[in-house]
C-alpha cells in the first residue's frame, strides 16, 4: 500500500475515531510526500533507463533475427540445391538400372536364341551322325577312321572326300550355325560387361546420392537450429516486451501517486498555514509576539551537527534542518523562542530499532506558535513533555531526540515557518 494510501485511510480513521482532521493531517508532512515524489521521480528516470536498455536490446535481437532469417533463406537455397542434385541423381540412377534392365533381357533373349541354336545343332549333328554311320557301314571313303583326329564335325565333314558324299548345303548350314552361336556368346560376353560397367556406375551414383543426402540432412539440422534460435530470440522479444510494458505501468502509476501526492502535499501544506493562521488570530493578545532576537538553538551546545542542511540537495528540496550525532539519542530539546503549543501530537509509539519507517514522516512532534507570523516544527521526537494550548518560554525543555515516524536514525528535524511558509532555520539562530 503506497503512502498515500495510508495517509488518506489515517485521516478517515481520525475522522471516525473523532479525532480532529488536523492531528490526522499533521502526522504527515507535505515536505516528505514531495520528497517521496521526488524518490517517485527518479524511480521513474531508472525505469525510464531500463525501458531504453529493453529497446535497445530489442533493436539488437531484431537484428540478430535479421541475420538468422538470412542465413535460414541461404541454408534453405543449399538445401534445395542439394534436394535437385539428389533428385538429378535419382533419375541417373533409375536411368542406368533401366539400361541394366534392358541389357539383363537381352542376354536373356541371346540365352534363348542360343539355346535355340543349339538344339538346332545338336539335330543337325545327330542327322549327320546318322549320316557318318551310313558312310561307314557302307565303306564310300576310306578317309572315314580319319574322325578321330578331328577336333569337331565340321572340320570333319569337310575332307575333301566327305564332302564328295555330303551335300554343300548342308555344310553352309553347319558352319552358320556355328559361327551365329559364336557371335551370341560373344555379344553375352559384352552385354555382361556392360551390366558390370553399368553397376559401377549405379554404385558410383548411389555413393553420390548418399553423399548429398547427407549434405542436404547437415543442412536441414543446420536450418534447424538458426530456426530454433530465431524462435528463442522472439520469445526473448517478448518477455522484453512484456517486461516493458510493465515498466511502463509501473510509471503511469507512480506518476498517478505524484498528482495524488501533490495534491495532498497542498492540501496538507494548506491546513497548516490555516491552522497556524488560526493560532495566531486567536492568540491573546496580551502574549508578546516574537520580537526578532534570535531564536536559541533547540538543542545543547555539543549537539551542532547537521546532518540534512535545508535547501536544494541532489534530489529534493529540504525544508527543514536535521541535527545529528552519535550522542544526540534522547537528549532534551528546547523551544527555540517563547510561545504557545499550537499541536503536541504523540500518535507513533515506533522509535529507533523499528523495522520500518512509519506513522507518516513527522511520528511524534511539536509545533509552537511565537508570534509575529513565526511558528517553530520539532519532530521525530521519543518523548513529548508539552501539551497544545501550553505556554512556553524560550529554553524550556519540551522533549526528547528520538526516531519516530520516517526516520532511520534519532535526530530532530526542526523547521522555522514564517506565515506558514518553510524559512531556514539557520536565519534566525
Amino acid at each position: 500500500m503506497s503512502k498515500i494510501r495510508q495517509g488518506i485511510r489515517a485521516i478517515c480513521a481520525a475522522v471516525r475515531s473523532r479525532r480532529t482532521l488536523r492531528t490526522a493531517f499533521w502526522s504527515w508532512s507535505a515536505e516528505e510526500i514531495r520528497g517521496e515524489n521526488e524518490e517517485r521521480q527518479r524511480e521513474i528516470d531508472d525505469l525510464g533507463g531500463d525501458i531504453a536498455d529493453n529497446e535497445y536490446a530489442i533493436e539488437l535481437i531484431n537484428a540478430q533475427i535479421d541475420g538468422y532469417l538470412d542465413e535460414i533463406a541461404a541454408y534453405r537455397r543449399l538445401v534445395e540445391a542439394k534436394q535437385e542434385s539428389i533428385s538429378r541423381k535419382k533419375d541417373e540412377i533409375e536411368c542406368v538400372e533401366r539400361s541394366i534392365a534392358d541389357k539383363e533381357l537381352a542376354i536373356e533373349d541371346k540365352k534363348l536364341e542360343i539355346r535355340s541354336l543349339e538344339a538346332e545343332n545338336k539335330e543337325n549333328l545327330e542327322k549327320f551322325a546318322k549320316l557318318a554311320r551310313c558312310l561307314y557301314m557302307n565303306d564310300v571313303s576310306s578317309q572315314l577312321p580319319l574322325m578321330r583326329g578331328s577336333d569337331n564335325w565340321y572340320d570333319y565333314f569337310t575332307y575333301p572326300d566327305v564332302v564328295k558324299n555330303i551335300g554343300r548345303q548342308n555344310l553352309d548350314f553347319m558352319k552358320r550355325l556355328l559361327e551365329s552361336i559364336d557371335k551370341q556368346e560373344e555379344l553375352i560376353g559384352g552385354l555382361n560387361a556392360d551390366i558390370a560397367s553399368l553397376e559401377e556406375d549405379k554404385t558410383a551414383l548411389e555413393a553420390e546420392k548418399a553423399e548429398f543426402e547427407r549434405q542436404a540432412e547437415e543442412l536441414e539440422r543446420e536450418k534447424s537450429e538458426l530456426e530454433q534460435s530465431v524462435a528463442e530470440k522472439h520469445s526473448e522479444l517478448f518477455r522484453l516486451t512484456e517486461a516493458n510494458d510493465d515498466l511502463r505501468s509501473r510509471i503511469s502509476g507512480l506518476k498517478n501517486d505524484i498528482a495524488e501526492a501533490d495534491r495532498l502535499a497542498e492540501e496538507i501544506d494548506a491546513q497548516i498555514r490555516e491552522k497556524i493562521r488560526q493560532a495566531q488570530e486567536e492568540r491573546d493578545p496580551e502574549m508578546p509576539d516574537y520580537s526578532g532576537d534570535g531564536l536559541r538553538w533547540p538543542l545543547d551546545p555539543q549537539h551542532t551537527t547537521i546532518s540534512d542542511p535545508f535547501g536544494q540537495s541532489d534530489w529534493r528540496f529540504h525544508k527543514a534542518v536535521d541535527i545529528s550525532d552519535g550522542s544526540i539519542p534522547g537528549a532534551p530539546i528546547y523551544a527555540a523562542q517563547s510561545g504557545t503549543v499550537i499541536t503536541a501530537s504523540k500518535t507513533c509509539p515506533h522509535n529507533y530499532g523499528k523495522e520500518y519507517n512509519c506513522c507518516y514522516s513527522y511520528g511524534n512532534y511539536i509545533l509552537i506558535d511565537h508570534g509575529g507570523s513565526l511558528a517553530t516544527l520539532y519532530a521525530h521526537c521519543q518523548e513529548l513533555y508539552v501539551y497544545e494550548g501550553q505556554r512556553v518560554e524560550k529554553g524550556d525543555v519540551i522533549g526528547e531526540v528520538g526516531s519516530t515516524g520516517w526516520s532511520t536514525w534519532y535526530h530532530l528535524h526542526f523547521e522555522t515557518r514564517v506565515n506558514g511558509d518553510y524559512v531556514d532555520p539557520m536565519s534566525f539562530f
